[in-house]
């Protein structure tokens, strides 16, 4: 038991490795947002949204 606690991280790890965990962060964030800018400028609308209805063509009889 001793064994596993004395490969946990402590405080100073954590702080030392931050660059690390922001990389992390940013290679997650940065790449998700540029998808969602990408499916907006296409499709014209959100991912949750409903898509906008065209227009009625035919006549109502």
């Amino acid at each position: 038991m001793q064994n596993v606690l004395n490969r946990m991280p402590d405080s100073a790890s954590l702080h030392r490795r931050r660059g690390a965990f922001a990389g992390f962060a940013a290679g997650i964030a940065v790449p998700l947002l540029l998808v969602g800018v990408f499916i907006v400028s296409f499709r014209g609308y959100g991912i949750m949204e409903e898509a906008p209805q065209p227009p009625q063509i035919y006549s109502n009889f």
